[in-house]
């Protein structure tokens, strides 16, 4: 396995989604109320200490054949990886200035990210 194949694919390890989506919760809470330092450390720290931990010591192997693992090495571009950063940056706006709608958009952009290949097959 190449090292773009793991850098992909331990982004479906369920460690790594399990961090991103608790770190992503917990920075919208803090950016919620205005406390922008632990909310940016809390969006950084975990999901890099997942990462790197994931890559160095983690049999991606088996994900790699997975049905998400083919899905994932055939869809989710580097425009993809973008857009989904794009969508949790509009819900961290919407955290920020109290808009809900802002954060459940971003989440729409996000799941779109993800779906890409169900959405436009």
């Amino acid at each position: 396995m190449t090292p773009k194949d793991r850098i992909l694919l331990h982004q479906i390890h369920p460690a790594k989604l399990a961090t991103d989506v608790g770190s992503g919760v917990l920075c919208l809470y803090f950016l919620w109320q205005h406390r922008l330092p632990i909310a940016v450390l809390i969006a950084a720290i975990p999901p890099l200490v997942a990462s790197g931990l994931l890559l160095r010591f983690a049999d991606l192997e088996a994900l790699q054949w997975s049905a998400l693992g083919v899905y994932v090495c055939r869809h989710m571009t580097p425009a993809m990886q973008a857009v989904r950063l794009c969508g949790f940056l509009a819900m961290a706006g919407g955290a920020w200035y109290h808009t809900p709608l802002a954060i459940v958009g971003g989440l729409v952009v996000v799941a779109s990210g993800w779906l890409k290949g169900v959405i436009f097959a």
